[in-house]
């Protein structure tokens, strides 16, 4: 092991590993760097049973000893970054790793040159110099993932070691790493969707071998979500372009969409702007102060996109997680924002109600009074109301129309907004075939509908809840026969 001395600060190493890193953004900051090496694949891997390392394999371009070296530098390096570049200040590699470890070793290969190069805060403090350790043939084999990476023409390890911050004070290394690995995968599968195979992009990520599917925060392959045509605003020179999504009722949602922490429990919290980066998400999750987060905007999600080009307008910080949009950004979206905050608010209005033509005959009636409140009563120009009414005598009309008043005033609005917020569907169970017939068969005998079942079916199709029968023809026929048996 040869040792290559530098010149930082006496304090800059340990200041380096106070960035205040989670081990996802830790491990987005090094898949950045992949990305923008023109990987194809990068292969992380935790030993979750001991802790003793991390690593991330890439298939990228590499890099030659000289642009290692610079990039293991403890200070920024400036370059001239391409308009894809994912990098912010040059600092991500080393601030990532060190966040996470004490021992950093980065194995890299470009034009079939392999550069192996070390930091080691313990070596610094104990030997009193800066010195950035080279490798030798047997140390490098040592290395966890080194078999896959000498396989590989070109590419990059990156292996973390001594996971001091990582591993913290847990008493259950297992446990512990098995939970933040889990986590990680998640993180990731979000900030890279776009760059995922199945996301759009032609990037595969695994962790322990797994491969991680892209979580799409917009739903896009689901018919139910709507979405605005992205606008474009011209700030400092350079287009921003945002896209307003409203993601459907969990009742329009896939058993898989429903599960999602950020399309269940967690839904409230995830509404708000979602900004990409040349489509690499940095933040998430707020309305900047355009908005509230409340139960029914939770359905309102706006993709943002900028160039690297804007970073500084953007306060984009050294971990690449946060983003503070301009002024003059907050300015338009105030003016188009809401909008679709109220198509977001009609997602929670009414469900379940399928209006085939004309008006739907519903059996609740929503009642206005104004300052936001409303009521919610048992619809007494239903056919099935109607036809009871027709068949009482005048005390009887009497009682039930204190019966449906009682039912109004009970109405369970709480309940039922305790499940909205935590968007359950409330039960909205069909009544079983029986239950049906017997209703059919009550306005039949009332004559509200006739004996030709497609003037019937028609008919029912506007008025609920028949219009949501699956086999309303079915029982209508059946009950047409059963008069044409009673006839005979």
């Amino acid at each position: 092991m040869q040792e290559e001395d530098v010149a930082p600060s006496v304090y800059l190493l340990e200041s380096m590993r106070a960035v205040g890193y989670s081990f996802p953004a830790a491990l987005a900051d090094l898949i950045d760097n992949s990305i923008t090496a023109g990987a194809r694949r990068v292969d992380i891997d935790v030993d979750v049973v001991d802790g003793a390392f991390v690593t991330v394999l890439d298939d990228g371009q590499g890099m030659a000893a000289d642009v290692a070296r610079e990039a293991l530098r403890l200070s920024g390096s400036p370059r001239e970054r391409t308009k894809d570049d994912l990098g912010r200040f040059g600092l991500g590699l080393k601030t990532a790793s060190l966040s996470q470890g004490r021992v950093v070793t980065v194995a890299t290969r470009s034009a079939g040159v392999t550069t192996v190069r070390r930091w080691d805060i313990d070596h610094v403090l104990e030997s009193g110099r800066w010195s950035l350790l080279e490798l030798d043939e047997a140390e490098s084999q040592a290395l966890p993932s080194w078999k896959a990476f000498d396989q590989q023409d070109q590419g990059t390890l990156v292996v973390w070691q001594h996971l001091d911050l990582l591993l913290g004070d847990a008493n259950d290394r297992r446990e512990h790493l098995s939970e933040l690995t889990i986590d990680a995968g998640k993180t990731l599968s979000l900030v890279f969707h776009r760059f995922l195979r199945g996301g759009g992009g032609d990037l595969a990520i695994t962790i322990n071998g797994a491969r991680l599917a892209p979580i799409d925060p917009f739903l896009e392959s689901n018919t139910k979500t709507q979405f605005s045509k992205p606008e474009a605003v011209n700030i400092a020179g350079q287009h921003v372009e945002f896209t307003i999504f409203t993601l459907p009722h969990p009742s329009g949602m896939k058993p898989a969409e429903r599960a999602r922490h950020d399309l269940a429990a967690g839904m409230r919290d995830a509404q708000g702007f979602y900004v990409y980066r040349n489509r690499r998400l940095i933040s998430h999750g707020s309305w900047f102060g355009l908005a509230s987060k409340t139960e029914i905007t939770k359905q309102t999600r706006v993709r943002v996109d900028i160039p690297n080009t804007l970073d500084q307008l953007w306060q984009l910080d050294i971990k690449k997680s946060r983003a503070e949009p301009p002024a003059s950004f907050k300015n338009h979206l105030r003016r188009v924002i809401g909008p679709f905050l109220e198509r977001g608010k009609r997602v929670h209005t009414f469900r379940g109600r399928q209006v085939h033509q004309g008006d739907l005959t519903h059996v609740w009636n929503k009642r206005d009074h104004g300052g936001n409140h409303v009521t919610y009563e048992v619809n007494s120009e239903h056919p099935l109301v109607l036809t009871l009414n027709a068949s009482l005598d005048d005390p009887q009309r009497q009682h039930l129309e204190q019966l449906l008043g009682l039912i109004a005033q009970s109405f369970p609005a709480n309940d039922l907004y305790a499940h909205m917020a935590s968007s359950s569907l409330p039960g909205s169970e069909q009544a079983d075939s029986e239950t049906s017939l017997d209703q059919l068969r009550l306005l039949r005998s009332a004559g509200v509908i006739g004996s030709d079942v497609n003037e019937a079916v028609a008919q029912l199709g506007l008025i609920e809840p028949f219009n949501q029968l699956e086999n309303l023809r079915d029982l209508l026929v059946l009950i047409m026969e059963e008069d044409n048996h009673g006839a005979d």
